[in-house]
């Protein structure tokens, strides 16, 4: 992963989806942060800052 990259990850579960995922990204060089959706004014802030959006989904059962 290039040096620089910023991933918002989106929860908009009470429970992780992909637990790890930010951890796994950390590790490649990405920055990350991690979100619900109930806090509209830090995603919009974070978006602002060039974070690239990504809506986590549970895997199918």
């Amino acid at each position: 992963m290039s040096t620089g990259k910023q991933v918002l990850l989106i929860n908009p579960e009470a429970t992780p989806a992909m637990p790890g995922l930010a951890d796994a990204l950390r590790a490649a060089g990405a920055e990350v942060r991690e979100m619900r959706l109930d806090d509209c004014e830090a995603l919009l802030d974070a978006l602002a800052q060039g974070f690239m959006p990504v809506v986590l989904k549970a895997p199918a059962a």
